[in-house]
């Protein structure tokens, strides 16, 4: 397993009247290569539990094994290399942009890495590639870019590292729908293409829906599901419970289901959706 969690509690403020359990017993695995979805309702835990990950936080009680390694029962070394294995990308990352140009912005965190002024230069223009940004921005400022620029440009950041994890807290928000779509495309090449693990946090189902293999379903600094897509979006009631929702499209089948039309309701994107109405209009009975 990548990453790993065994009996993880985080408790704020400890000792305190205003004393708060934000991660209670949580025991996680995930998959090298997976891409995995985590939504919650605000406060659920989840800005917690990834800050854990990248070891920002230490545990109040339990483990955080990542690559096998636990984080805090190996050496400072050892914890900083395996820092450098986890990627984290925080909501609204271009605030953390600070450099003259967009090639040292980039190049920060290779160079941290103590790599080769020639292994620097290969990893600022394949994550400036991996995010679609042309090579002639590398010698501007980042401020003078665009927020979507930006944003890829912070992101890009991350992607130097190269690490065999890469969370990204809310990458799209703020954007406008074409912003938010050429983001999430992005990351699908990466993950596609380098194989590595991607932990996509997002309020929004049809993101996770379009984008991940399985999700992680949190409430009150609980794990409630993790399991295929698929599976977690069938449990529309207990979903709708906790303040979050099956993505629309879900809904319309859902919808359609009761109102006796032969439809399946594990519909969670408008190609699926696409496929089954055009089975239908055909009169097949065939269901991908």
């Amino acid at each position: 397993m990548i990453i790993e969690t065994k009996n993880l509690t985080h408790k704020y403020s400890v000792g305190t009247p205003f004393e708060k359990v934000a991660l209670d017993n949580i025991n996680l695995q995930i998959e090298e290569g997976a891409y995995v979805g985590l939504i919650g309702h605000t406060g659920s835990g989840k800005s917690t539990l990834i800050s854990h990950l990248n070891a920002i936080l230490q545990p109040t009680e339990g483990q955080v094994l990542i690559d096998g390694t636990d984080l805090w029962a190996c050496s400072k070394a050892e914890r900083i290399a395996t820092r450098f294995k986890v990627g984290l990308v925080f909501q609204y990352p271009e605030y953390q942009l600070f450099e003259e140009t967009v090639y040292k912005d980039i190049a920060f965190g290779p160079k941290n890495m103590k790599l080769s002024d020639e292994e620097i230069e290969r990893r600022v223009r394949s994550s400036l590639a991996f995010v679609g940004l042309k090579e002639s921005l590398l010698e501007k400022s980042p401020f003078d870019l665009s927020g979507g620029q930006k944003r890829r440009v912070a992101i890009a950041g991350v992607m130097a590292l190269e690490p065999k994890v890469l969370i990204l807290d809310e990458p799209a928000a703020g954007l406008d729908p074409k912003g938010r779509d050429e983001i999430l495309a992005r990351l699908r090449d990466y993950h596609k293409e380098t194989g590595s693990t991607v932990l996509l946090v997002s309020h929004s189902m049809e993101d996770i829906a379009r984008n991940a293999q399985s999700a992680i379903v949190m409430e009150d600094g609980r794990l409630k599901m993790h399991a295929p897509v698929e599976e977690v979006f069938r449990h529309t009631d207990e979903l709708t419970a906790m303040g979050l929702d099956v993505p629309q499209i879900t809904r319309v089948f859902f919808s359609l289901k009761e109102k006796g039309y032969d439809v399946s309701t594990d519909i969670y994107t408008i190609e699926a959706a696409k496929r089954e109405i055009l089975s239908h209009l055909k009169g097949g009975k065939h269901r991908d």
